[in-house]
């Protein structure tokens, strides 16, 4: 009973997100189809694997505080439009820090844009100083972007985000984890994948 209130209460929240930025209730179900198969892979308990999926599925939530104009507009932003949309991750935290069951799901979503050269957002974070859990729904986030395409960008297919995954593997990206989930992503079918 409780477990089915939780994924009703997550199925609400996505759906709300998708009338303000459609397609990302979608994004959010395969981001974490793909990071929950990567994260079984590593050493997380179930309660772990619970929290990845989880914050894999709430990572954008913040995007309801973004202007509806930015998120569903093609093409170049400005800096400071940029500035904006960035600040999406901690506003993702701060949307669901009331629900305390979700507590362990959050510094994965504040923290799913940290880069391991320590290039990324909100915190500057690097290499190992991110939390796992984030680091795995960042790469899992990066292939769906480039596979499926999203507002600013047209799909560009499975070989682009392998590719992608690949040349950033040590700079954006953790390389383990990139490793890890160039070798699950054939295993893994989630819904509309072309």
């Amino acid at each position: 009973m409780i477990q089915a209130t939780k994924l009703e209460t997550i199925g609400a929240l996505l759906r709300t997100l998708d009338l303000h930025s459609p397609g990302e209730e979608e994004h959010a179900q395969r981001v974490a189809v793909y990071s929950v198969a990567v994260a079984e892979r590593f050493s997380f308990s179930d309660a772990e694997l619970k929290d990845i999926c989880y914050a894999a599925l709430l990572h954008d939530i913040g995007k309801i505080e973004v202007d509806r104009d930015l998120l569903v507009r093609l093409g170049s932003v400005s800096q400071e439009e940029l500035e904006k949309l960035r600040q999406h991750a901690a506003c993702g935290e701060r949307i669901l820090q009331s629900l305390t069951w979700l507590a362990g799901a959050l510094p994965m979503v504040r923290h799913h844009h940290e880069r391991w050269d320590g290039k990324g957002y909100p915190e500057r974070l690097s290499d190992v100083g991110i939390p796992l859990g984030a680091r795995i729904i960042g790469v899992s986030e990066a292939f769906d972007m480039v596979t499926f395409g999203s507002a600013w960008r047209e799909p560009s297919g499975r070989d682009a985000g392998r590719t992608m995954l690949s040349e950033q593997a040590g700079t954006q990206f953790d390389p383990e984890v990139v490793r890890v989930f160039l070798d699950v992503e054939p295993l893994v079918q989630p819904v509309g994948l072309p």
